[in-house]
């Protein structure tokens, strides 16, 4: 049989390779994947906690002939999440295609044995619309995990979600710290002292999360930071002066002293209107007590129950599909999935404003 467009596109072997080849490429990596792990709720709409216990609570010593102590566990605060639609379609160029088709052609004409390379070629070819396709949904996850993780508010306005809906509002109750222009000079002592006061309720910080030019601006370039590690070295004529400190110098301070490592976070995300972002707010220091935040909810896309005649899906994780279709418009390669973070302990991240 020759292979065409149409048979390749319709080959679900085929696009689940590319979407393989997508993802072990690596080139985009998805950040959001860090914090939070695929949970499907059974309905759109789904209970969501603000925060779990702290820790279990010491048992108690009873006499063996004694009735045991009754015990209630602590009330949780809940409220309602619920997912987000999410979709995009494609339309592939002629140019594009007219090179595709090229590479068909050279297949279609290859001995067996040469079939193979041919075939990678094409591939390699379309892994890019795939790539494009494949990876937006979690790009915008990574840009509202990055804004609810630095600032606890995610919104997404018209601006930010072309031709689409303003529909992302979202606000975790955080603790919110604000130091004094005279406690900011001395952002070492000021965070020790706070993170102390929050050890007996919160519990302990294992990380602190800034973007680079905070970390520059608020701990390379204090009095206190350079006349510490210059007492941690054992003297005071080394050179620390503003841009030379990294943040692994800063570290061997930090820990000494018994705060919690930096993490300088860089989640450049490409926006719609070609420019790039980064999804971590600048000024603020994150302090998250665990690696895992939460649980990224997903729901099966109605489309993906009922499809679409004509059109040709494959399925991807967290529900997603990737369809292709031609129309006499032009062909378009499009995704749908729903999505949205739930956090399971905001109420356990501290961010610190230092704007």
């Amino acid at each position: 049989m020759q292979l065409t467009i149409e048979t390749l596109f319709n080959d679900p072997n085929v696009v689940k390779a590319v979407i393989d080849r997508v993802l072990a490429l690596g080139l985009d990596e998805i950040y959001w994947k860090r914090y939070f792990d695929f949970e499907q709720t059974p309905s759109r709409v789904f209970k969501t906690y603000i925060g779990t216990v702290m820790g279990v609570v010491a048992g108690t010593i009873i006499d063996r002939n004694s009735g045991k102590p009754i015990r209630n566990r602590k009330s949780l605060g809940d409220g309602v999440g619920e997912v987000a639609y999410l979709g995009d379609s494609y339309q592939m160029d002629n140019d594009r295609l007219d090179m595709l088709k090229t590479l068909i052609d050279k297949f279609n004409v290859a001995k067996t044995a040469d079939q193979s390379v041919a075939m990678n070629a094409i591939i390699a070819y379309i892994t890019d619309d795939v790539r494009q396709c494949l990876l937006a949904p979690h790009k915008k996850m990574d840009l509202i995990v990055g804004r609810l993780r630095s600032t606890g508010k995610a919104e997404m306005g018209l601006a930010e979600n072309k031709e689409g809906i303003t529909m992302i509002d979202m606000e975790l109750p955080v603790i919110s710290l604000t130091p004094t222009a005279e406690q900011k000079k001395s952002i070492i002592s000021y965070i020790k002292k706070e993170i102390g006061k929050l050890k007996t309720t919160v519990g302990k910080f294992i990380v602190m999360e800034m973007t680079e030019e905070t970390f520059n601006k608020h701990f390379a370039t204090s009095t206190e930071f350079q006349n510490t590690y210059k007492m941690l070295l054992g003297t005071a004529e080394i050179s620390i002066g503003g841009g030379i400190i990294t943040s692994t110098m800063a570290n061997q301070l930090l820990t000494g002293v018994g705060l919690p490592p930096i993490r300088l976070i860089e989640e450049y995300i490409s926006m719609e209107d070609g420019t790039i972002a980064n999804a971590f707010a600048d000024d603020k220091i994150v302090l998250l007590q665990s690696e895992k935040l939460g649980k990224m909810m997903w729901h099966e896309p109605y489309e993906a129950s009922d499809p679409i005649p004509g059109k040709t899906y494959t399925r991807s994780e967290g529900g997603m599909y990737v369809s292709n279709v031609r129309t006499d418009q032009g062909r378009f390669m499009e995704y749908g999935c729903e999505w949205i973070p739930n956090f399971s302990n905001p109420n356990r991240i501290a961010i610190i404003d230092v704007a």
